[in-house]
């Protein structure tokens, strides 16, 4: 191979890259992403006692915030029926509405449980 074919096909790769890094960040540029966190929190729940008094239960609940303008959205997923229900239900309609968890995080004594990060394109 010749001097100026190397150099004629080394030019056309740096080319080729120039061009191929011009265009991925244009294509990450356009999406933009809503982000929420959801979170454990302590729910009080009035429970009616078999002898008929009534007692008070504490169990865990999930609270998922969005900033939504200048304030934040909050929705609650209660603790009706199993220990686990919250959190099962609160991933499931999450993904129903196109959310994808991107992290779960141990915050440590703050909070009784790991806080979940969900992120979908904004519509």
């Amino acid at each position: 191979m010749s001097k100026i074919s190397l150099a004629a096909v080394s030019v056309l790769v740096l080319i080729a890259i120039a061009f191929a890094w011009s265009e991925a960040p244009r294509a990450q540029g356009s999406t933009q992403f809503e982000y929420v966190r959801a979170y454990p929190y302590k729910a009080r729940q009035e429970i009616a006692n078999r002898d008929g008094s009534r007692g008070v239960v504490e169990r865990t609940a999930y609270r998922a915030c969005r900033a939504a303008g200048s304030e934040w959205s909050c929705r609650d997923y209660p603790t009706p029926g199993a220990a686990d229900a919250p959190l099962r239900t609160m991933l499931a309609t999450m993904g129903n509405e196109g959310w994808e968890l991107v992290s779960a995080v141990d915050e440590g004594e703050q909070y009784d449980g790991l806080t979940y990060l969900f992120k979908r394109p904004v519509r």
